[in-house]
């Protein structure tokens, strides 16, 4: 009879760099969740010239033209975010 190998299975992606950064095993995780582990040191690209695109980072919302100032804000706190921190570049999947 074949027994399985032992495994740890996640939901939560937070939990599996947890666990990788903590030394269990390798994890495919997206780069936005990985980044704080890679640039502290905690974990490295085992693959780096290979990745899974999980698609673009997106804001949907209504049209300018009758858009609450709230949203708009929250859309132009966030556009301003992305360009200071750089995070296009960083959450780049390509090195």
């Amino acid at each position: 009879m074949a027994t399985q190998p032992d495994a740890i299975v996640f939901t939560d992606p937070a939990a599996v760099a947890a666990a990788a950064a903590a030394g269990l095993g390798v994890a495919l995780l997206a780069v936005p969740i990985a980044l704080p582990y890679i640039e502290r040191g905690a974990l490295v690209r085992v693959l780096p010239e290979w990745w899974a695109d999980a698609g673009p980072i997106s804001l949907y919302y209504s049209s300018r033209a009758m858009q609450p100032r709230k949203t708009a804000a929250f859309v132009d706190a966030v556009m301003a975010h992305f360009r200071q921190h750089d995070l296009s570049r960083r959450f780049s999947a390509i090195p």
